[in-house]
């Protein structure tokens, strides 16, 4: 990738350090999108990961990041809408399948974005993916999340991890009486 910077006529050669650099320093607007869609193809996967974390891209430039196999590329999309609502289904066995509890946490977080607005998968298929993986940091936000089927959820209040079962039955609780705060003071008035 070749970058040059410009002021009055003088020019200076930009290396990888540079445009990563500018790729850090540039707002996320809506006139930095064309930068971001020249550093997207970047070879350095520290500007690639910036890049996808920001707001503001075109959607070609999501397209050219979306196959990215790097694992900071990969975290960065899973936590930008911008990504999510261009996934599919492989899309989103292929970040399943890095194995990577931050990717997984961030895919369990967008469960609602990923079965319900944008259709991509089904609940159940994504929950069957991890309420049994082998990291409890996963299963912990599954069994937090309140998009999580009540199937799921007693599933895992028989999990191995005393904090996996303990977010599992306080979700199921707040499923079950949402309007319940624990407050009785209030009938000792009467």
């Amino acid at each position: 990738m070749k970058g040059e910077l410009i002021i009055n006529n003088v020019r200076l050669e930009l290396g990888y350090g540079m445009l990563n650099d500018l790729s850090y320093s540039l707002d996320d607007s809506k006139m930095s999108r064309g930068i971001f869609h020249e550093l997207a193809k970047s070879p350095c996967c520290e500007t690639r990961s910036y890049i996808a974390s920001r707001n503001n891209l075109y959607p070609k430039t999501v397209t050219i990041l979306l196959p990215d196999q790097q694992i900071n590329v990969m975290r960065a999309m899973v936590e930008n809408d911008n990504f999510i609502s261009q996934m599919n289904k492989t899309d989103v066995e292929r970040f399943i399948h890095t194995g990577d509890p931050e990717i997984l946490t961030g895919i369990v977080n967008a469960m609602s974005d990923l079965t319900e607005i944008y259709d991509v998968c089904e609940r159940d298929w994504l929950c069957e993916k991890f309420y049994q993986h082998p990291d409890p940091a996963v299963r912990y936000e599954l069994a937090n999340n309140d998009e999580t089927p009540e199937f799921f959820l007693k599933k895992l209040r028989e999990d191995s991890d005393v904090a996996v079962v303990r977010a599992a039955q306080d979700t199921l609780d707040n499923i079950e009486d949402p309007f319940d705060d624990d407050d009785d003071d209030d009938d000792d008035e009467f």
